[in-house]
């Protein structure tokens, strides 16, 4: 990783954020890498059925996922060592390709929800939906094709993390 000198006061601060050592623990497995995204999944699936006013109290869930939202997007931006939010010049080849990898999976996933999306509006609207009984659906499914287009990167390039390679300085078993 090229941690030269180069860069903003920023992007110094992002790369040493990114790769905290203290923020390791909490998804140094597979399964835990997997909870993170799920439970990321989760509370912004949550965020944004409160903003939609599907539940009661619909003020008070967003605020409430997303307490619990920030540190989850933390841990995933921790995970995949900042591989969408810094610079391409801090990042090694490897990192461009696996963003470039995160970026094109979500690219063609995202095409096909929005696809989905509008031959569902389509079919309503030829069945004989008007316009004015879709626009709040229009309008949620507008956010949600949003947060979709936003987050999905993130969210596989965490799923496709690969676990840390294992230190050298451990002893070997002795041959049997």
């Amino acid at each position: 990783m090229t941690t030269g000198t180069h860069g903003t006061r920023y992007d110094r601060w992002l790369l040493r954020t990114m790769n905290d050592a203290r923020t390791k623990r909490f998804h140094a497995s597979r399964g835990a890498r997997h909870r993170i995204v799920a439970g990321h999944l989760a509370t912004t699936g949550l965020g944004l059925t409160g903003m939609v006013g599907c539940f009661a109290s619909a003020a008070l869930w967003p605020v409430v996922a997303l307490l619990v939202w920030v540190p989850l997007t933390g841990l995933l931006n921790s995970m995949t060592r900042g591989l969408l939010e810094l610079r391409v010049r801090f990042l090694d080849e490897r990192q461009v390709a696996e963003r470039g990898t995160a970026h094109l999976w979500a690219y063609r996933i995202n095409s096909w929800l929005l696809t989905a999306a509008l031959l569902g509006f389509y079919v309503l609207w030829v069945a004989g939906t008007s316009m004015a009984d879709l626009a709040g659906p229009l309008a949620a499914t507008g956010l949600v094709a949003y947060v979709v287009h936003r987050l999905l990167p993130l969210w596989i390039a965490a799923l496709r993390v690969r676990d840390e390679p294992q230190d050298d300085d451990e002893e070997w078993p002795a041959p049997a």
